[in-house]
């Protein structure tokens, strides 16, 4: 997340992120994990040439020729008109089998919306991915200095608002499996600790300047979303106007909102 000014930088309520994070995992399947850097490059990028998507996914361009041709092959990925490759019909009919019901952005984009114009800043979703929250959709501040992430991008969950409301309904097994390797020890969990349990007890979490310097997020947890995973909602803005009253009036906000949808 960072702090945007309309004033030399547009912004779009969803954007397609090209960000990726790369975290090491043991015991995993090198050549499929390429592949799942081709498909992002593929879903969260626009229509790319075979060399760009190498480029961008820092993969060899020889592998990267062979994991295209499979896809095509699978119906995942086709090339247009310009030999730039972008989401086949098969990777769009699964992503609809998979939403078919479960369409959170959709049945949360209303709720989104409110809570902009409520407050006139900025709202985000989020899912925990592992130790990372993933921003699913982004409702922005119509004001000209306002917080932005972009669709598809990865933080830490341990810093900001999203992924601390949804550690803290985690179960003390269940946090450090979704941790991994990203779980601290010593004082660092300690003070996790606390602050998962300030959530718990106050029915929000809140991020002070822990993701971006000068800029505060609220957020809570929405339940009945998508395969049983747990997501949240956040509403992001500068310091200089998230002022404890505003924060107070948030977090009852979206405490109440929580409450509703579980």
């Amino acid at each position: 997340m960072r702090i945007a000014n309309r004033g030399v930088q547009r912004g779009n309520n969803m954007a397609a992120s090209d960000e990726t994070v790369t975290r090491p995992r043991s015991h995993t399947v090198g050549v499929l994990s390429k592949a799942v850097d081709v498909l992002e490059a593929l879903v969260f990028g626009e229509a790319q040439t075979l060399r760009e998507i190498a480029e961008a996914s820092g993969i060899e361009k020889a592998a990267v020729y062979r994991i295209l041709n499979t896809l095509e092959e699978r119906g995942l990925a086709i090339r247009d008109a310009h030999k730039r490759y972008v989401p086949g019909p098969q990777l769009l009919a699964m992503s609809s089998a998979l939403m078919k019901g479960q369409d959170v952005v959709a049945d949360l984009l209303p709720v989104m919306n409110d809570l902009r114009d409520e407050f006139h800043e900025t709202v985000n979703l989020g899912v925990l991915v592992g130790d990372h929250i993933q921003y699913l959709a982004i409702v922005e501040s119509p004001l000209s200095l306002r917080m932005t992430a972009e669709v598809g991008s990865l933080h830490s969950a341990r810093s900001t608002a999203l992924g601390k409301a949804i550690l803290a309904s985690l179960d003390d097994d269940q946090l450090r499996f979704a941790l991994g390797a990203d779980m601290p020890d010593g004082d660092e969990a300690r003070i996790l600790q606390d602050d998962l349990q300030q959530t718990r007890d106050r029915g929000y979490a809140i991020d002070f300047e822990e993701n971006e310097r000068g800029a505060i997020c609220v957020a809570a947890i929405v339940g009945g979303a998508g395969h049983g995973r747990q997501h949240a909602l956040s509403v992001s803005g500068p310091i200089t106007r998230m002022t404890p009253p505003v924060i107070e009036r948030l977090g009852a906000r979206l405490r109440e909102l929580s409450a509703r949808s579980r």
